[in-house]
């Protein structure tokens, strides 16, 4: 019996390591795109506040303060979900409910095609089934002047947008947000947005946003500590990623400048689960040649055996020619 599980030892011994490694490698090195990323900004109750100065008592002709006693309370931790308690002006207790914009898990598929007008830009943003909410909206950077459809606008039950420059720095965002009757993106839903530019696709940021914010009672009186407590959770908190979107500059590029923006670029989207480990050490080995015609020949197949993604595959593709 002993000798039986022992040639039984050796034999699965074998099997393993018959495996080829290049089976060993593939199974390592599948793309993988990873959801948006959040600052995990902390919610506590506050532990002193300010009270306000009312009247003097008639009769002791003391000082009389009203006292908000503000407080936070967790109502649904998946849901990012908050009571807001506190004592009203008229001295009645009030509840407001808040809900973290970062309640959402988010992946963004985003792909280009071109055609002689330009580029279309199809964003598929998934609200996972690990959200704690439904989707409220998805904003895009871009880098370019020629953005359709017109802002503002209402395309499909979709608001298209564009955002003020004080929320966001860098460049120009837009944001789609599904309106009434559009039905809710709940957790393990769907939503595609769409626009056309005659730039170019290049690496630009994508935030998403979710629940219902700020409803309930007392909504106008929150004392300011309240206040301050959710405007720390603001655009701030927005979960964010990369994607690809109109870039004016990528027109007028050299291959030199393409060659050393896609080098900047590449090891980003590797860390987007965009390409594998492999295929951008393959790239960056090319670049560093001068080969930047060997790339556009790869891309295709490596698009076909799930070796890069479609953004990477419309950010090469766009540079071919000029």
């Amino acid at each position: 019996m002993k000798r039986v599980l022992i040639l039984i030892t050796i034999l699965l011994a074998a099997g393993l390591a018959s495996t080829p490694a290049s089976s060993r490698q593939v199974a390592n090195q599948r793309i993988q795109r990873v959801p948006l990323r959040k600052n995990r900004i902390e919610m506590k109750s506050p532990t002193t506040w300010f009270k306000t100065p009312t009247k003097i008592d008639p009769k002791t002709k003391e000082q009389l303060y009203y006292d908000p006693k503000p407080s936070l309370v967790v109502a649904n931790a998946k849901a990012g979900k908050y009571y807001l308690k506190f004592i009203g002006v008229d001295g009645k207790a009030k509840v407001a409910t808040f809900q973290r914009p970062d309640c959402v898990d988010v992946i963004v598929i985003a792909s280009a095609a071109k055609s002689t007008s330009g580029y279309r830009y199809e964003y598929v943003v998934r609200n996972i089934v690990t959200s704690g909410c439904y989707l409220d909206g998805f904003a895009a950077q871009n880098f370019s002047t020629d953005i359709s459809p017109k802002r503002p606008s209402k395309v499909n039950d979709v608001f298209i947008g564009d955002m003020s420059a004080n929320i966001f720095k860098d460049g120009n965002w837009i944001r789609f947000a599904p309106l009434p009757p559009h039905p809710k993106v709940q957790p393990g839903q769907t939503v595609k947005f769409t626009l056309y530019s005659s730039a170019p696709p290049g690496v630009v940021e994508c935030r998403v946003d979710g629940g219902g914010a700020l409803t309930g009672d007392g909504g106008d009186e929150l004392p300011a500590e309240l206040v301050a407590l959710i405007s720390k959770v603001g655009y701030n908190a927005w979960p964010r990623g990369l994607t690809i979107g109109p870039i004016d500059d990528l027109k007028s590029m050299s291959q030199g400048e393409k060659t050393a923006y896609l080098l900047n670029t590449l090891p980003k989207c590797q860390g987007e689960g965009w390409m594998t480990t492999q295929v951008l050490q393959d790239y960056e080995r090319l670049l560093k040649q001068g080969d930047l015609q060997g790339i556009f020949e790869s891309i295709a197949n490596d698009l076909k055996t799930n070796s890069i993604t479609t953004e990477v595959f419309a950010m090469i593709e766009g540079m071919k020619g000029g």
